[in-house]
Formats: C-alpha cells, structure tokens, sequence
C-alpha cells in the first residue's frame, strides 16, 4: 500500500535558512540517479509549516525547489530583518514591507484550493487568533470542514504565521480572520500537529497508519536561549527589557515538548518517524541575519539519516 509522507517545518526567523539547507541537501540525496530531477514537494503528500517553515512550506507546496528556497532565503533575511521602525518601542521592531514584497513575488493570488492554485501537496499553516488566543490553523481542501475557507490567500496566512510579537505587526487583512498572530505562540514544532491531521487523512481512506510517515526538520537546537537569563531571574524590568525572550522561551519549551509527544505517538503506532535538528553551538537570535554564516556548515545529511531518506522517501507522488 502507498506510503502518506507528512513534512513539518519548524520556526524560527532567520534560523529558517538552516532549514533550507537541511532540505536542499534531502532533495539531493532523493534525485540520486534520477533521470529529471522531481521538487521535494513532490514527495510528500502532506506540508506542515510555522513562522518561517510557513514560508517554506508554501514555497514547496507552489513547486519551488528546495535548492530555489535556499537560494529566495539568502536574497531576502537581510532585506527583511534590516528594514527597522524608526521608534521600535512604540511599533514592532520591523516593518513588514520586505516580507510582504517576497509573499507576493512568490505566492501572488494563489489561495488554499490545491487544485486551483496548482499545488503539489496539500498545506497546512499555523497562526495564532489574537482575540480569542485559539489556534488558527489554515489547511488546503483535504477536509470537507475546509471548504469554506480555502480561498483565503497563501501569502495573508503564510504572513500572519510569521508575525512574531514585537517583531512583526499583527495581520490584520485577512479574508476570514483578523487579528493573527505567529504560529509559534501554539505550535513552533508543528509535528503533533501534522500528526494528527495526517492520522485522520488516513483513517478516512483506509490507509494503515503504519503506513505513515513522518520527516520533522528543526531550525536548529541551542544548549540556552539566547538572552541573558541573569537579568530576568528576579525582576519585572528585567522581563521588560529583555521582552523578547518570552517569545524565545514560549517556542523553544512548546517545540522540545512537541517532539517528545510526537516520537511516543509514533513508536506506539508504529508510524515511521525522523527528527533533523542539529545542534547549534552559539546562541543566534531569530533576528539575527549576521549569523546565518554560522548555520552553512550545519545541514549535512549523515549517514543514518540518508539510510532512512531513502527507505521511506524515495518515491514521488505517482
């Protein structure tokens, strides 16, 4: 019986580029002797994206390559994490006009209708209701309940899973939500959340869930956050003047514990499952484009992993 390959991409702002490496080099390793090289979307049947891996997974689930997103991100961080608000304190610390120009270069009008919009794989976004501080996820048409939100714009979702508090403004202009915030807040590792629509997907066409699999990409793990904990031990203005490490604390604790809970699920049901999120040996801020150099050197494919690349991915989509 036919495999369901689920993909899961962390956030993780510029960290993201890690990501794009990890992938590219997947790619790779799947096209080895293969006569026309096939997009890594191609793959996978089920795309699940944060923050950054929003923005990686739309770019895949359009038909990019992963060695195109690699090359979209080494254009677009500096552009995008370099273009400040003049008084940060009473704005977000960036203006969203760069991220908003790369969302319409790349995704243009296309919306959630996989057919419509040509996609390769079905998606799913993660944002976070402001109003209501419930989850708000946006998918592609692979559920009847879907229907009726799947002319929601990629790029507006995609934008809103990316909107860090303090860093970004809150999207505010989508056609059936406003209010949005990063994806991250709920879900920075998104692979329970894969998980458990790609269970349902599957329960709904008889597919054995141990026919299921599950490849998780990370943006990379640091031993400590990267903000002076010392100022924030004891007092209010420590957390004040170091605000962003709450953002910090809140995606880092929820994706350690995501992938604790995803791996028991998985060995309890016998679902093939990968995990790739190499070790960083510095702190890099989400912001921090300066140090994207650090992250070239950090996505190699070693070989257990490729040993298992290729028993549960080598086959495209038929």
């Amino acid at each position: 019986m036919n495999k369901f390959k689920i993909l899961s991409l962390d956030g993780g702002g510029v960290k993201g580029y890690l990501t794009t490496i990890i992938l590219s080099n997947i790619e790779i390793v799947l096209n080895k002797d293969k006569k026309d090289y096939i997009p890594l979307g191609k793959y996978f049947d089920l795309i699940v994206g944060t923050s950054t891996g929003a923005i990686i997974a739309g770019l895949l689930a359009t038909g990019k390559t992963a060695k195109e997103i690699k090359d979209i991100y080494e254009e677009n961080i500096k552009k995008i994490f370099n273009y400040k608000n003049r008084i940060p304190f009473f704005k977000s610390k960036y203006k969203k006009n760069k991220l908003m120009d790369m969302a319409n270069k790349y995704f243009d009008n296309k919306t959630f209708s996989k057919e419509e919009s040509n996609l390769v794989s079905d998606i799913l976004i993660t944002s976070v209701d402001l109003t209501t501080a419930k989850p708000r996820f946006y998918k592609s048409d692979y559920f009847n309940r879907n229907e009726g939100r799947k002319a929601e714009k990629l790029k507006d979702a995609i934008i809103a899973s990316a909107s860090a508090p303090t860093f970004f403004s809150v999207a505010k202009d989508l056609k059936f939500s406003s209010y949005l915030v990063d994806g991250g807040i709920v879900a920075n590792n998104p692979s329970l959340v894969a998980l458990i629509d790609g269970l349902e997907i599957c329960k709904n066409k008889g597919v054995c869930f141990e026919n299921i699999v599950l490849l998780s990409v990370g943006t990379g793990e640091m031993g400590e956050i990267p903000y002076d904990v010392t100022k924030l031990k004891d007092t209010q203005i420590g957390w004040i003047l170091e605000n962003k490490a709450i953002i910090e604390l809140l995606m880092t604790s929820q994706s350690k514990l995501a992938e604790f809970q995803t791996k028991f699920l998985c060995d309890t049901l016998r679902i093939k499952y990968k995990r790739i999120n190499p070790k960083i040996g510095q702190k890099v801020l989400l912001d921090d484009y300066k140090k994207i150099n650090v992250l070239k050197n950090l996505g190699d494919i070693y070989k257990d992993d490729e040993k298992w690349i290729l028993a549960n991915l080598k086959e495209d989509k038929k």
